[in-house]
């Protein structure tokens, strides 16, 4: 578990988001009971699902059975990751998503509980590309909260760009695979190569605050998972003044 808290003048009430990044399918007790527990414990508001909860490789039923634990109780929204997208399995598992009652956002904008949510999501079909759908969101974004939701932290600059986003939530890196707590926070991650600068954790800035979340994938890698556990992410959005 790990916990954020965000203080802002443009909510009037608390929001809790639970984020979860990159289960590529992974078992989390019999049910996914563990995983679905840990979410009652915390009761968000809403829970994002920001890639790679499908899996290109391994049977997805326990990806399957989360989703439909989660979506009884939460709203959920999802955009894609890099692993659906592969072998164009994208269309596919976007429709069991939507027909189980996940809302997934491709260049969407939705609002909920006082924050507006962003979907940065390729369609997978050519239709519209990740970075069309970001700037699709930047484009249709008020003055409220808006949370952007895009897979791939390595990006942060381009998201950052538009000075639309209060905060960008991403996985992807896996947490850097390898840590040595306070010394190296990642050893590896996908698109940056040696020792991240976006493995995990969050990077405050006046254009929009990073939270990369560590994912929840354990069996899946070739390189072995170090000091750096899965996580389950919640993020608390609170009034100015509030802690």
């Amino acid at each position: 578990m790990r916990h954020y808290s965000i203080s802002t003048s443009k909510v009037t009430e608390p929001v809790r988001i639970a984020q979860i990044s990159d289960l590529h399918s992974e078992y989390y007790g019999r049910g996914m009971s563990n995983l679905l527990n840990a979410l009652d414990e915390q009761s968000p508001d809403i829970v994002v699902l920001t890639g790679d909860i499908f899996d290109d490789i391994k049977d997805n039923g326990n990806t399957r059975t989360f989703i439909e634990g989660a979506v009884k109780k939460y709203p959920c929204y999802y955009v894609s990751g890099n692993h659906e997208l592969r072998k164009g399995l994208w269309k596919t598992f976007r429709q069991e998503a939507v027909e189980m009652g996940v809302t997934v956002l491709e260049g969407e904008n939705i609002n909920i509980n006082g924050i507006t949510v962003c979907g940065a999501s390729s369609t997978g079909d050519g239709k519209l590309t990740f970075e069309e759908s970001v700037e699709k969101c930047a484009d249709e974004a008020g003055d409220s909260f808006n949370v952007l939701l895009a897979h791939y932290p390595e990006r942060v600059d381009f998201y950052r760009s538009f000075g639309k986003f209060d905060l960008i939530l991403s996985g992807h890196a896996h947490g850097g695979q390898w840590r040595v707590p306070f010394l190296i926070n990642g050893l590896f991650a996908p698109e940056q190569g040696l020792f991240p600068k976006y493995a995990g954790g969050i990077y405050p800035s006046d254009e929009g605050t990073l939270i990369v979340s560590r994912g929840l994938a354990r069996a899946r890698e070739l390189i072995p998972r170090i000091f750096n556990n899965p996580e389950l992410v919640i993020i608390d959005i609170l009034p100015e003044g509030e802690e």
